[in-house]
């Protein structure tokens, strides 16, 4: 009786101790968000602005890992970066779940900004000192995004 009174206590503190499964990227600006799980979506119509999830987190750690370690090299800078863009067929939206809200990243263009010489996504929610901030890539993240997702 007692072995067996052990064993249920040990499960019930093993399953209480476990660990689940969240995101960290830490942009190149320093600054740190967090996530539970996160999907990749495209415009199927521009215009009524429908999106189809084409990736999930749920379906590989590894390439999440790989979308986490790419948007670690944008820096984050306030919203005057931004520039009104026109979803098309081409953009990605990224959406971060999280227990009480989402947030996403709006990746509509894959043209460098004149004045930055960057790529410029824009964050829909508070990150780090900023609101809505944009965020500046030396890459074209849309495109590499897609090559993970579809690989």
């Amino acid at each position: 009786m007692k072995k067996i009174i052990i064993m249920l206590f040990s499960l019930l503190l093993l399953s209480a101790c476990k660990k689940e499964d969240s995101y960290q990227i830490k942009f190149a600006t320093g600054e740190v968000y967090n996530f539970e799980d996160l999907t990749v979506s495209i415009i199927t119509d521009e215009e009524k602005m429908i999106e189809k999830e084409i990736f999930s987190s749920v379906d590989d750690k590894e390439k999440t890992k790989k979308i986490v370690d790419l948007l670690a090299k944008c820096q984050v800078v306030d919203e005057s970066y931004s520039y009104a863009s026109i979803p098309d067929a081409n953009s990605l939206i990224i959406n971060f779940k999280n227990k009480d809200r989402e947030e996403s990243i709006y990746m509509y263009d894959s043209i460098r900004d004149e004045s930055t010489n960057k790529f410029h996504y824009s964050f829909s929610d508070k990150l780090g000192n900023y609101e809505t901030p944009t965020l500046l890539s030396d890459d074209d993240l849309i495109s590499q995004i897609k090559d993970i997702v579809e690989d």
